[in-house]
């Protein structure tokens, strides 16, 4: 409603972005919907009504479950938008399905690493008094913050992390409940007075003052260790420094089901530290360990979900069509400690990211252990040589087309078998005639007729050499309009043009002899095919420099040097020679085979197994992806390595995944600043267990 405002009010090029409470849309009767249902001189009319007559206009409707009531929903529909896009957490279960467009679940978010691992702890005797349930919490509090003080002065530091103060929220169901746990705390007597004055309650009747500290948890000089709520922050409220959940009266089961979970789910640095005890979430109820471990099967159904999303595919008329694609996304709740009972309840352990069932004794000592870990730090062995990595320019928008992205190269084999099979036939010279026809309005019209040419090229008594055959077909490759001129064009240029090669034969340099043009021809018309046939990808330039892999880690309290024994995720494996460590630790058992396989074999010269960062390549949207394994082999080439399991193979995250770490490896390795070539190898849980640790059975059995 200002002058100012009117020119772009009234341009329907330019975008308006308007940002409101849904109160303030409501009818004139309200308070807040007065001055939205006011006539306006400027526009004519009132602003509601104004946004009533664009024939654009597009709501983004967040915490969209609450739009089910009566008021709400009349003030947005009579807005009549051209779209309605609603946002939430929580769906209204009134919402039908076919209008989920996206959906997220916090399962697939857990296995993406995009929150912390949630670890549900119960204890393993019978005590569950309100003194020893929160003494429990502030003990595992208290070490969490231990952890995250070491791990800045060292890791974190390097990786820019900034400090944070873990907190612990509590739960009551009720203000009086409430009142009765900010006295326990307050006592001098408990835990020596130190929480007495660094609890904050908030609920319904409490203080503005409390409620204003609620938006300063997260700065550093927060006094607060301890939140006490009355259902008050379910919802809009994420502090990433929650690190502890407690309910004296509620069971596990019911903090999962009520969203609790997620007030305490958000990454504190932004991505997973490697260190366990800074990526979990400890939960805690009134059950015991036991109890926990029973019901782990009812428990499981907050952790198995399904996503969702519509895209827009070609249908046999050729028209887009919507089409909604669900994949999916179960982590089994599994003990974080062996031994577990021997029930049918109770669901094996397994790899991946799924929320764990931990005693508080167990929790706390592996705690302690990941504590003391973090008192070394280790360095990349001096006797062995150094790993060079290549630092690849990456970029979410892709700019132009590369030959490095072209990474199937059947295509070509085919197209050189093809033309083995049948040289005169594939590669025949055509001649065009023409006649004079009379058309059904009699109109004479010239009609072009095909003809098989009539002679017929002998093969020379002494072919070209394929060497100087191969090097035109590689130069004229490179003069392709489509292919840019630069030099890191070359090898993948040679790459395409061998593969060709090899699916012409043994008569390759016969064939080429006689129809080298024509099946010049050939060549660039599927290499044009190609690559108008390459996604949208990111854009990966040149190398920007090769520097030595040289990161410090912290090591684990916890070793064995008994690589080939029963395996235990997170322990420090030791008595490795050609690791660029001296431990090395793993998710799986089947990770830690490949790590065998690679420390037996004679043609394999130095492995290190990848944590998070250490060679990320981006993939889609800005998301990275990081290899288990590189490895270098006896020639020199370098060779990224990934292990899944075998029901993973097939996901399309996974095979994106391979994608981009093949386009990677493809533009490191033309690029002329990398003397030596990089390989990627895909390999699932089936491959690895039918090589029994042979490197070359592995390539030949894994997904290149």
């Amino acid at each position: 409603a200002t002058p100012a405002m009117r020119a772009p009010m009234d341009d329907p090029a330019q975008v308006k972005l308007f940002v409101f409470t849904v109160q303030s849309l409501l009818k004139p009767e309200t308070k807040a919907g007065r001055k939205t249902h006011k006539f306006q001189e400027g526009l004519g009319q009132a602003f509601y009504a104004h946004l009533q007559g664009l024939a654009d206009l597009v709501v983004f409707a967040d915490e969209h479950h609450a739009y089910y009531g009566a008021a709400f929903s009349k003030a947005i529909r009579d807005l009549r938008p051209r779209v309605l896009l609603g946002l939430t957490a929580t769906p209204h279960k009134q919402t039908p399905p076919d209008q989920i467009i996206y959906r997220y679940p916090l399962a697939a978010a857990i296995a993406d690493h995009l929150v912390k691992t949630p670890v549900l702890v119960g204890r393993k005797d019978d005590r569950s008094d309100p003194r020893t349930k929160l003494l429990d919490g502030l003990r595992l509090l208290d070490l969490k913050e231990r952890t995250i003080a070491r791990w800045l002065a060292t890791e974190g530091a390097a990786a820019g992390a900034a400090p944070i103060t873990p907190i612990m929220l509590v739960i009551a169901p009720t203000i009086a409940e409430a009142e009765e746990i900010e006295g326990i705390l307050a006592d001098p007597d408990f835990a020596d007075g130190r929480y007495a004055d660094a609890v904050l309650t908030v609920h319904s009747n409490a203080p503005d003052e409390a409620l204003a500290q609620l938006d300063k948890l997260e700065d550093p000089d927060n006094p607060y260790r301890v939140v006490v709520s009355v259902g008050m922050l379910k919802e809009g409220w994420d502090v990433k420094s929650v690190y502890v959940i407690a309910s004296l009266r509620a069971s596990v089961s019911e903090i999962l089901t009520e969203q609790t979970l997620g007030r305490g789910l958000r990454l504190p640095f932004g991505r997973y530290t490697g260190i366990e005890l800074l990526d979990t979430l400890e939960v805690l109820g009134h059950e015991r360990y036991e109890d926990l471990l029973k019901k782990a099967g009812a428990l499981n159904e907050a952790f198995i979900d399904h996503r969702t999303r519509a895209i827009l595919r070609r249908n046999a008329a050729g028209e887009l069509v919507p089409v909604t694609e669900t994949t999916p996304v179960a982590l089994p709740l599994a003990p974080a400690t062996e031994g577990a009972p021997d029930d049918p309840g109770v669901e094996a352990a397994v790899r991946g990211a799924g929320a764990t069932v931990a005693s508080l004794e167990d929790q706390t000592t592996k705690g302690e252990a990941q504590l003391a870990g973090l008192q070394s730090q280790l360095a990349p062995r001096p006797d062995l040589p150094p790993l060079r990595v290549p630092k690849l320019k990456m970029s979410n928008i892709r700019s132009d087309f590369s030959l490095a992205d072209i990474i199937d190269f059947q295509p070509f084999r085919r197209l050189g078998e093809s033309i083995a099979a049948d040289p005169s036939g594939s590669l025949r010279r055509t001649t065009l005639g023409a006649r004079i026809v009379t058309g059904p309005d009699g109109q004479r019209q010239t009609e072009l007729l095909p003809n098989r040419a009539i002679d017929r090229v002998a093969s020379p008594a002494s072919p070209v050499p394929l060497a100087a055959t191969r090097q035109r077909l590689i130069d004229h490759v490179l003069a392709a309009e489509f292919v840019p001129a630069r030099a890191n064009q070359i090898r993948p240029a040679a790459e395409i043009v061998d593969h060709f090669l090899r699916g012409l034969g043994d008569q390759a340099a016969t064939i080429l002899s006689s129809f080298e043009t024509r099946a010049e021809g050939r060549l660039l018309d599927l290499l044009n095919a190609e690559q108008r046939q390459v996604a949208a990808n990111p854009s990966y330039d040149n190398v920007v420099e090769l520097v030595d892999f040289a990161k410090t880690r912290p090591g684990r309290a916890e070793t064995s040097a008994d690589r080939y024994g029963p395996f235990k995720k997170g322990i420090g494996y030791e008595g490795y020679r050609k690791s660029l460590y001296a431990q090395d630790w793993f998710d799986s058992s089947t990770e830690r085979d490949v790590a065998n396989l690679l420390e037996d074999e004679d043609g394999i010269t130095l492995w290190v197994r990848l944590q998070t960062g250490d060679l990320p390549i981006l993939w889609t949207d800005g998301r990275e992806y990081n290899p288990d394994f590189a490895a270098v082999d006896a020639d020199g080439s370098h060779w990224l390595i990934e292990v899944k399991m075998d029901k993973e193979m097939t996901s399309a995250d996974v095979q994106a995944k391979r994608a981009a770490a093949r386009r990677w490896a493809n533009h490191v390795s033309a690029d002329p600043a990398v003397a030596t070539p990089w390989r990627y190898l895909l390999a699932a849980e089936a491959d690895v267990k039918t090589a029994k640790g042979s490197w070359p059975a592995l390539q030949a059995l894994a997904t290149r």
